[in-house]
């Protein structure tokens, strides 16, 4: 099956890539069919991308790649939702918001997106953990990687 993409033009997938958000992502609720998109970046890029539209596009990280202690604590229900029996079924993304200058990026730790590949669903959840804020700054005025683990 083919979908436009908004960074990749039209690309081929197939029907068994697509992971359903049956409550789509917050501010998109409409939306509720995705492809992870491995962009083969450097820096551990992959984009949660519509299957159903070039839009919407979302960029994710491994928030385990550079918050050595993320330590997600689930709200009640999201196991169940997710149909999943254990958190280490789950694989959990941040979305980055990237603007023009790089250096300024953040990511949000607090709502992470949620998927169990193995049952193709997804989520993205609010946090038990208050720690974690909407916009966690993925440089520091130090330089960049200085929130990265050694």
């Amino acid at each position: 099956m083919q979908i436009e993409t908004k960074d990749f033009g039209t690309i081929t997938i197939r029907p068994d890539d697509i992971i359903l958000f049956p409550e789509g992502v917050y501010a998109f609720e409409d939306c509720r069919r995705f492809v992870v998109l491995d962009t083969k970046s450097k820096a551990g890029l992959m984009q949660l991308q519509s299957a159903e539209g070039k839009d919407p596009r979302f960029i994710l990280l491994d928030p385990f790649a550079f918050v050595e202690d993320y330590n997600p604590i689930l709200p009640q229900g999201a196991l169940e939702r997710l149909r999943a029996s254990a958190i280490d079924e789950l694989s959990f993304f941040v979305i980055a918001v990237i603007p023009q200058n790089v250096h300024t990026s953040t990511v949000n730790l607090k709502s992470p997106v949620v998927i169990n590949f193995a049952e193709k669903l997804g989520a993205q959840v609010i946090l038990e953990n208050r720690e974690y804020p909407v916009r966690f700054p993925l440089f520091s005025e130090e330089g960049a990687g200085s929130h990265a683990r050694d």
